[in-house]
């Protein structure tokens, strides 16, 4: 790995009472850099370091207290290309809820997406086809929308049933998130995997569904503000194999607590990233 000379590097500061860069230097001709700070204000705040390349950001973990060096303090950088690299597919999750009032049930879908070359994919273009990666999701979604994740909703754009990044995605991994609806009369759905999935994840709301497809068995259900979720998980899901959900029709109407697709999200980016962590270490 070759040292950047001459990079702009800039000290940041994220907290609840203030956030902002700090302070910024040009790196030296080893691409090292140096800052010296005091850490003010709310004691929730973070302190990262930030570099840009070839007009893509890189960041630092959240710097520790006292002094920061090595590792802890490097930032990698990579060179970009607008040509398609390989993408695995580590985590896909899956979360559907009961039908609601109007007949809808909302549906909450997680990636973990990798990039497993040297290289920072880049958007060719504004166009679908020039998009860093996309996905299907079934036909009659609607209330498409952007979750929490690696991937602001800035950057990404859903039409005709098709879910597409022009964000970065540069080596390592990047979760992206997003929700939608699907009428009740939907289901059975069928949901097929369009890339080799390591980890795949779905869950439902209903006591009387099923949910059947290769590897898919069922583990332990999972509480969420206070609503009751069963789990069904897979590892190593071949391309093209689908997922069929079975949920029954809606016998009463009533209102969904929006949000449990907050809640939903942030159980899935703790515990089920510690499960793919728990995988990728096995491997």
């Amino acid at each position: 790995m070759d040292a950047v000379p001459g990079a702009w590097v800039v000290l940041h500061r994220v907290g609840p009472d203030r956030a902002g860069p700090l302070d910024s230097v040009l790196s030296d001709s080893r691409g090292r850099y140096s800052f010296k700070y005091t850490r003010t204000g709310s004691d929730a705040a973070i302190y990262f370091v930030s570099a840009s390349h070839d007009g893509i950001a890189y960041f630092t973990p959240p710097l520790a207290e006292g002094k920061v060096s090595g590792d802890d303090g490097e930032i990698t950088v990579f060179d970009t290309t607008s040509h398609r690299v390989p993408l695995s597919l580590r985590g896909h999750h899956v979360v559907i809820s009961s039908a609601d009032a109007n007949a809808r049930r909302s549906i909450v879908e997680v990636y973990d997406l990798s990039n497993d070359t040297s290289v920072t994919r880049v958007a060719g273009g504004e166009t679908p086809d020039a998009a860093t990666w996309q996905t299907h999701i079934s036909p009659g979604a609607s209330d498409f929308k952007v979750g929490q994740g690696d991937i602001s909703a800035g950057a990404v754009s859903f039409a005709n049933g098709v879910v597409s990044v022009f964000a970065p995605l540069a080596p390592g991994i990047k979760q992206m998130s997003f929700s939608y609806s699907l009428p009740a009369k939907s289901f059975p759905l069928k949901l097929p995997l369009e890339k080799e999935t390591g980890i795949y994840e779905i869950m439902i709301e209903e006591k009387a569904g099923s949910v059947t497809g290769p590897h898919l068995r069922e583990v332990d259900a999972v509480t969420v503000d206070d609503r009751n979720f069963r789990r069904f998980l897979a590892s190593d899901m071949p391309e093209n194999s689908v997922a069929l959900i079975d949920l029954p029709a809606p016998p009463t109407s009533r209102a969904i607590d929006p949000r449990f697709l907050v809640a939903i999200t942030l159980v899935i980016g703790g515990s089920m990233v510690l499960a793919l962590a728990q995988a990728l270490r096995r491997r």
